[in-house]
């Protein structure tokens, strides 16, 4: 009867793609093993308990994140605006492509203390623009101005409140307004 067999990678992916499909109520470890075709025992062999499993798929998602972030930023040239337009965009078309990959990801769940590698790994284009605009004293801060920024717009896009007028013109128009003013180097914080 289930003689398949079966190993984590093609579990995450799945499991991934069940996440896409129906959202993360619909990842268990019994509608997994239905999708394979197998005991829903024989999956704990792999993942001691759905939780598990989920942080294998938000790290897939996240090296996924990371490699068309800094794909982007070198792909845009030099200039700190024009990679700053390019990472942004390719941050909100991944998390329109993933949406619900994005909300596993940052919907919910704490922001670590202290990131992890592969987190600064994700973050580690936007801080090599931050410090191209305001200099490496104040990149961490501009990191976080514009992380929150692109995904404050994309949990707006993400919950349908974007309805009225060109989402990514507004989206673009954000971007330069942050640069022009991250780019001015008399910043004073308070």
């Amino acid at each position: 009867m289930y003689t398949k067999k079966i190993d984590r990678e093609t579990l995450v992916i799945v499991a991934s793609e069940l996440l896409e499909q129906e959202g993360i109520d619909a990842v268990s470890m019994r509608r997994l093993a239905q999708a394979l075709d197998v005991r829903a025992s024989s999956l704990y062999h792999h993942f001691a308990e759905k939780s598990a499993l989920l942080n294998a798929v938000a790290e897939k998602g996240l090296h996924s994140l990371a490699a068309e972030l800094e794909q982007a930023r070198v792909g845009s040239g030099m200039d700190a605006h024009q990679q700053l337009r390019a990472l942004g965009m390719a941050y909100r078309e991944w998390a329109l492509l993933h949406p619900q990959l994005y909300l596993l990801l940052f919907g919910s769940t704490p922001v670590e203390e202290q990131p992890s590698p592969l987190g600064r790994t994700v973050s580690a284009p936007m801080l090599a623009i931050a410090t191209q605009l305001v200099g490496e004293q104040k990149a961490a801060a501009a990191t976080q101005a514009l992380w929150a920024f692109v995904h404050g717009f994309v949990m707006l896009e993400l919950a349908g409140q974007m309805q009225v007028g060109v989402p990514v013109e507004g989206f673009l128009l954000g971007l330069e307004m942050l640069a022009e003013g991250l780019d001015n180097h008399n910043i004073n914080t308070f």
